[in-house]
């Protein structure tokens, strides 16, 4: 990978930072940010050298990434390591992922305001089967139009 510019790498930083909100760790959103920027394919040197991390932190890190389905593995004739780049359209399986999360949720709801019959713990079941519906629909029209526009 060639040499970095400020930008790039406080992007990098950046985005550890920011997908420690999502419950993500730090280093995995500086694995995405510096696949992001890279023009080629990244081995796990690459990113223990350019990241400054551990092998097994690299490893750990891209396999969290690869479950979600935003990282795949790729073999480059001639080359024995394993390389890693963004999966085309990474951002489909997040959203997906998190249809998938409320859907197991209104189960758990639908189970809740059946069997709790106490009225306040009724009134803010409700109010959550309400948030989940319209989490559900706006994830779901995000979805659509993402694909949409390719």
């Amino acid at each position: 990978m060639n040499k970095l510019t400020e930008a790039e790498l406080q992007f990098i930083t950046d985005m550890g930072i920011h997908t420690q909100g999502y419950g993500f760790s730090r280093i995995a959103g500086q694995i995405i940010a510096a696949l992001i920027i890279s023009d080629a394919p990244l081995n796990t040197a690459d990113l223990m050298s350019l990241l400054e991390i551990s092998k097994g932190s690299v490893s750990t890190n891209i396999r969290f990434l690869e479950m979600l389905q935003l990282v795949e593995r790729r073999a480059l004739p001639g080359k024995r390591q394993n390389y890693f780049v963004m999966r085309t359209n990474p951002y489909d399986s997040l959203l997906e992922l998190k249809i998938k999360q409320h859907e197991e949720a209104k189960k758990i709801i639908t189970e809740a305001k059946a069997s709790i019959k106490n009225s306040k713990a009724q009134e803010k079941i409700t109010e959550l089967e309400r948030f989940n519906t319209l989490y559900d629909e706006s994830v779901k029209k995000l979805l659509l139009e993402l694909k949409s526009e390719r």
